[in-house]
């Protein structure tokens, strides 16, 4: 609503002007004046739109009510009504200020002259605000122009800078006074002006711009600095070029860290290498010659050369080079080095490197006063300018030498590269060392160095195939309390001693292990009379008792004690023979028996085993399973990798059923090919639902030698997967004695599983027996560290050998390490030490049920 203020001491008047004012278009209010104060009051308190003011007013001028309006509200239109004034007054009024006058005799020309006063004040308005936003638009401007890191610049057709903000100082070292007037193509280096003056003719021509035009500019300190500039041309009234406006970023810094990147990739490309190399050569000259070719074609060095310690440590040897032809001459020249010449240190960077276990860095020949001035010619001669010597080992046991053409080439965070170099080539000598000793261990109890219990049943199985067998099993009787009283150590050589007396008292034909603990186990061809080999234990046992052990300067008798099995009528597989010998055994124990024989009573337990097997057949149809999900982290940062699921069973009537009870049934029988064909769709469902809060998680399934080996197998997996291969969430695990039951078929079949976006991993690698030139060619992408190994890593310095083992093993093969069984913080620490790459146990996380996981592990991370 507009608001009129009437200034006029008339109410007669006021009638008058009010009616006038009903002409106008829109509604409208008043309030009305009529002396000083009461003027200043109303443009304060009521701010009106409009004043109405008479000329001649007693004891107040209108011209006295014009001043205050102007000074009080100079943006409110202000117009005279009044009967008593001339044109030449009425003039005056308005150069003063008023916007127009209508004589009260005419007051038709009122409501116009108001909306004209209304248009003026809102063109008024109109045009303030657009100057207030222009000012504050060129402020902003002035603003960022100044604040920038990069430097904006004008430039007239003579390349003579005409404008530049401050950055200039930061990027070349001049002020914007200094770079005022200044040709720019003056301050350019040679060959990138002679580049500018070809092009600048031609864009000009055109009138064209540029983008990312990089020029090489001379800073003030006489450095050079690279910058990247993008202009376009600045136009006169007529559409003439009159000069450029652009803005230049100093790229210099990216440029040397582009080159730093360049140069780092080709480290880790030597890195990268060294994992082929230990892939493909298996000898320690192989790899150290093969390394230092790798250095030089993928690393860009000159030449590399390997120096090894003589066994007294006090001279160095050249064993192995590769590169500059004349360099090596040289260096080969001069390869024999003792710590007692004199200037061993000037001439010998590599020797220092040994004798202070530390990297010696030469960075720039031309100038290193601590080089021999012959030797400094030479490799300026040579085109050498750097060089690392860099020990290899701890202690050291050689020293790698790498040379360089260009100055300073090797900065700290390239040296703690080539210092993982070296010591992945110290790890991978080592793993050499020890690649006998792992694949003994991978057949042998690591204390007794006979046969373990997979090397066993393998050759037991062999031997089942062409005769009759006898399986006895025996153990030291009262052997727990032998080793709590005199130690782990003692227990170690009394097991180690009693291997050695059961091998030399029977003939060479029987297959001697020590499968487990304080287990001893025996395999040989028999008739099939059990009472003749009954007799025949207990004669063994007897002798074996005849005489004691001198063990620590002391004498110690020990007893055994044994079971009996035959095959084929205790079992027609070699697990079920040796089993029964075992359980006989312990059933003997239990009666007090010397030597016990595999009986109806035990095979009535056996039937049992059947009852569970009907009552397994009955689950399947009645869905009475389980997927549990146990998850699996990152060991470097704990962050979630993914899930094993383990199945379960919750019996109708006898709850829980161990899956230790209740899986070898199924995976004896047919029955573990429909679980296992649920448990994979159940899995990849879950996993697939799961993917919504946790992209990359994976689901690992395990798959029976049954399953493996079944001739739909790979048909059933198409079906499942074929529409997820893009996006597999499902993994599959494998038991190392699985996979090398029928290598062929084991690695077609999961070549083809892999090829539908699975990923394989070696389940309880270490307890079998798989061969490394074999390993090295299975499509597998994970090897997973059995958790007995996990359990005795912080007691036993030779399982953590062979952890340590298992793990660079793998690293050289690019396979992912899994640590199963991680129930202690320490041994997540040592895990985390040997560079193993993810955990999975207790300590982490127990295996749950879907919904538990999912709120326990996926909540979060959603």
């Amino acid at each position: 609503m507009l608001k009129i203020l009437l200034v006029e001491d008339s109410q007669a008047d006021t009638d008058l002007i009010l009616r006038a004012l009903r002409e106008l278009p829109g509604r409208f209010e008043h309030a009305r004046v009529a002396s000083e104060s009461g003027l200043r009051n109303a443009l304060v308190e009521y701010d009106p739109d409009l004043i109405l003011s008479d000329f001649s007013m007693p004891g107040f001028s209108g011209q006295e009510a014009l001043k205050i309006s102007l000074a009080l509200a100079p943006d409110t239109p202000f117009l005279f009504v009044s009967g008593t004034i001339g044109e030449e007054l009425a003039i005056d009024t308005l150069q003063s200020g008023a916007v127009d006058y209508v004589l009260k005799d005419n007051l038709r020309r009122l409501p116009g002259a108001i909306g004209r006063a209304l248009d003026i004040a809102e063109a008024r308005r109109d045009r303030e605000r657009m100057e207030h936003a222009l000012r504050a638009s060129e402020e902003r401007f002035r603003a960022i122009v100044e604040s920038s890191n990069d430097w904006i610049w004008e430039r007239d057709l003579d390349t003579r800078t005409t404008y530049s903000n401050g950055a200039v100082f930061s990027i070349l070292g001049y002020t914007p006074e200094q770079i005022l007037g200044r040709k720019a193509l003056d301050l350019m280096l040679e060959e990138d002006r002679e580049q500018a003056l070809r092009r600048l003719p031609r864009l000009l021509e055109h009138g064209e711009p540029w983008q990312s035009w990089r020029l090489r500019w001379r800073h003030q300190n006489n450095g050079i600095r690279v910058l990247e500039s993008t202009a376009a041309p600045v136009f006169d009234e007529q559409g003439t070029v009159t000069g450029y406006r652009g803005i230049d970023r100093d790229i210099t810094d990216a440029i040397d860290q582009e080159a730093q990147i360049r140069h780092l990739a080709r480290i880790h490309s030597v890195l990268g290498g060294l994992g082929n190399v230990v892939l493909h050569d298996r000898s320690r000259d192989g790899l150290l010659g093969k390394m230092c070719q790798v250095a030089v074609e993928k690393g860009g060095f000159s030449a590399a050369c390997i120096y090894q310690s003589s066994a007294d440590g006090h001279a160095l040897g050249l064993t192995h080079s590769f590169g500059n032809p004349a360099l090596i001459d040289f260096i080969a020249r001069q390869a024999q080095v003792h710590d007692d010449v004199p200037t061993a240190d000037a001439v010998r960077p590599a020797l220092r490197a040994l004798h202070e276990r530390r990297k010696v860095i030469i960075r720039d020949y031309e100038n290193d006063d601590g080089i021999l001035a012959e030797r400094r010619t030479r490799m300026a001669n040579l085109g050498i300018r750097s060089q690392a010597s860099l020990p290899i080992g701890s202690p050291p046991w050689g020293v790698m030498c790498l040379y360089a053409r260009e100055f300073q080439a090797f900065d700290d965070e390239e040296l703690e590269l080539l210092q993982r170099l070296t010591d992945e080539i110290d790890h991978a000598v080592e793993f050499m060392a020890n690649s006998e000793r792992l694949e003994f261990l991978a057949f042998h109890n690591p204390v007794s160095g006979f046969l373990n219990r997979l090397a066993f049943l393998a050759k037991l199985e062999a031997l089942m195939r062409t005769s009759s067998v006898c399986v006895a099993v025996v153990d030291i009787t009262h052997f727990a309390a032998v080793n709590e009283s005199r130690g782990r150590a003692f227990g170690d050589r009394l097991l180690q001693l009693t291997g050695r007396r059961l091998r030399e008292l029977v003939d060479a034909e029987t297959i001697v292990a020590h499968p487990e603990a304080d287990s001893f186990a025996l395999a040989y061809r028999t008739t099939g009379d059990t009472d003749a080999e009954a007799n025949r234990l207990k004669a063994l046992i007897r002798s074996f008792a005849r005489q004691p052990f001198e063990l620590d300067g002391s004498e110690i008798r020990i007893d055994l004690r044994g079971g009996l099995a035959l095959a084929p009528e205790h079992g027609d597989v070699a697990e079920a023979v040796e089993q029964s010998a075992f359980a006989a055994m312990l059933e003997g124990a239990r009666r007090g028996a010397t030597v016990h024989v595999f009986n109806e009573e035990l095979r009535g337990r056996a039937a049992r085993r059947l009852d569970l097997e009907n009552e397994l057949k009955r689950a399947i149809k009645k869905f009475e399973f389980e997927l549990y999900y146990q998850p699996k982290f990152e060991a470097a940062t704990q962050r979630l990798a993914g899930a094993e699921a383990l199945l379960r069973w919750q019996h109708p009537q006898r709850g829980p059923i161990s899956p230790a009870e209740f899986i070898p049934i199924l995976e004896e029988s047919d029955l573990i090919i429909p679980v296992g064909r649920w448990v994979m769709r159940e899995a990849l469902r879950m996993a697939l639902h799961w993917r919504d809060h946790y992209a990359d998680l994976r689901i690992a399934v395990n798959v029976s030698s049954r399953e493996l080996r079944h001739p739909r197998f790979i048909e059933q997996c198409t079906e499942l997967l074929l529409d997820h291969t893009e996006n597999q969430p499902l993994d599959i695990e494998v038991t190392e004695s699985l996979l090398m039951d029928d290598i062929g078929q084991s690695m077609s079949v999961l070549q083809s599983v892999r090829e539908l976006g699975c990923k394989i991993a070696i389940d309880d690698f270490g307890t079998g027996y798989s061969s490394l030139n074999y390993l090295a060619r299975l499509p597998v992408d994970s090897i997973k560290i059995d958790q007995s190994f996990v359990a005795l890593m912080t007691q036993s310095p030779e399982t953590m050998g062979l952890v340590t083992n298992i793990i660079n093993l793998a690293h050289s093969l690019s396979l992912q390490t899994v640590a199963e069984g991680v129930e202690e913080e320490e041994q997540m620490k040592l895990l985390r030490l040997l560079r193993c790459d993810h955990l999975q146990g207790y300590l982490l996380g127990r295996p749950m049920p879907a919904d538990a996981f999912a709120q326990a592990f996926l909540t979060s991370a959603a």
